[in-house]
């Protein structure tokens, strides 16, 4: 599952989040949503972070609630849940908020209570007092009073999250933020223990969110609560921090899909093996001969994935030996190809991987269509007629894939091409992806 959930009430706002994830290496993508929650959940299995954005800052706030609690309910579970406000408090900042506690809280059965992080350092934003401060000003006292849409009349970060809302908070000042460890774990504690919603933490620098995010982690590990990030985007990555989000991340698998069976791939595949640390999978055996059983070999083909080890590469081989070697007609070679296309697509629905390689041009075809790949947008060849690049359109735009011939390159082709689609995969895997769904009536709440 997604490790970490944002909902965001702007795409800005949204893509500056997902980006301090990505540079702590986890995987994110940016949602964008026009009522249609479908699409996080689409993309719940193979993100680390989900941000996922409503557009609703200058919604109605009766909207912007329901659009919050619906993108909360189809990114769930997550171990951490997050409303993304805007730095200068702008928007719906509190109905927002509420409505991502009240639905966290129904999914997961227990209590949940917002650690209110609204500073932004490096952005120029800080917290002193429970107010909020643009390069050490009042927001009041800024241009922000005469914003056209979202004019700002308060610094209070307790009177913003407090409009329209029920919501209850508790400070805790920057001279408690400053003291000791411990005495900043019991006003914490002491916060949570007085039955608040939100507490609001003051901060001038990144140590000061570091700090209140391990207190708050200290205090969750012996309250039976679950903490909900409220900022604009550091606060959540330092409980991330806090939580031990960050030192679990996985290095996820390489797939390769070979469905050639010439010598040259043989000999390739088996140089591959031997020189990189391979995972091996073999088609599970259909009543049609040399076709695979798809369902039984995307079983196999999911447990592979899920316990390959960081770096490792996870390959299905219809041919690895000669022992191997079937007379396939033109009819069954074409079941072939469709056959795994098919166990491609489903392996990737269920599992993750990083990047994707395949041999032989009608596998290659095959697993395109399967997955809804339009094409492949060229990076440039690894070896002569063996191309690097990455998947446009479908649910999979923008995987990296290497694509090589059954009869191409010399006997450390397949090393190289691995080689080269790790480390575009490792590239990759700092970007933020953006995503947008087609337009649909189909609306949920």
């Amino acid at each position: 599952m997604a490790k970490i959930l944002v909902v965001a009430d702007d795409l800005t706002g949204a893509n500056a989040s997902a980006a301090g994830f990505a540079r702590a290496d986890l995987h994110a993508v940016t949602v964008g949503l026009d009522q249609s929650w479908d699409v996080i959940t689409e993309f719940h299995g193979r993100y680390d972070v989900i941000v996922a954005t409503t557009e609703t800052r200058h919604a109605d706030p009766a909207h912007a609630a329901l659009a919050v609690a619906g993108a909360v309910r189809a990114g769930w579970p997550a171990e951490l849940v997050s409303s993304r406000i805007d730095t200068t408090l702008r928007g719906n900042v509190g109905v927002a908020t509420e409505a991502l506690l009240r639905t966290t809280a129904e999914l997961s059965g227990r209590r949940v209570v917002g650690l209110c992080l609204a500073a932004h350092p490096d952005a120029g934003r800080q917290t002193v007092d429970g107010t909020q401060l643009l390069n050490g000003v009042r927001l009041e006292d800024t241009e922000l009073a005469h914003d056209a849409r979202s004019p700002v009349s308060t610094s209070s970060v307790r009177e913003v999250l407090q409009k329209g809302t029920a919501l209850t908070t508790a400070l805790i000042p920057l001279a408690v933020v400053t003291a000791t460890h411990e005495e900043l774990v019991r006003a914490v504690r002491d916060a949570v223990a007085s039955d608040v919603d939100v507490v609001i933490g003051d901060a001038l620098t990144e140590d000061h969110l570091d700090r209140l995010a391990e207190a708050a982690a200290e205090v969750g590990a012996t309250e039976d609560i679950l903490w909900a990030g409220v900022d604009p985007g550091p606060g959540s990555l330092a409980l991330a921090k806090a939580f031990g989000l960050l030192e679990s991340v996985k290095t996820r698998p390489l797939l390769a899909i070979s469905g050639s069976a010439t010598e040259l791939t043989r000999t390739q595949l088996q140089r591959l093996i031997e020189a990189r640390r391979v995972h091996v999978v073999s088609p599970q055996p259909s009543a049609v001969d040399a076709v695979p059983d798809v369902a039984r070999t995307v079983a196999v083909l999911v447990d592979a994935l899920n316990e390959a080890s960081s770096g490792e590469i996870v390959l299905l081989a219809t041919a690895l030996t000669d022992a191997d070697i079937r007379n396939l007609g033109p009819e069954q070679a074409e079941q072939l190809a469709s056959s795994l296309g098919q166990i491609t697509k489903r392996a990737l629905q269920e599992s993750v991987a990083t990047g994707l390689y395949t041999t032989g041009g009608d596998i290659t075809a095959a697993v395109l269509n399967e997955i809804g790949g339009q094409g492949i947008e060229i990076e440039g060849e690894i070896v002569p007629l063996a191309v690097a690049g990455e998947v446009v359109g479908g649910k999979w735009t923008g995987l990296p894939i290497v694509t090589k011939g059954g009869l191409v390159g010399d006997a450390d082709a397949a090393i190289a091409c691995l080689d080269h689609l790790a480390h575009s995969a490792a590239q990759r895997s700092r970007w933020v992806r953006s995503v947008t769904p087609p337009e649909t009536n189909n609306q949920q709440n």
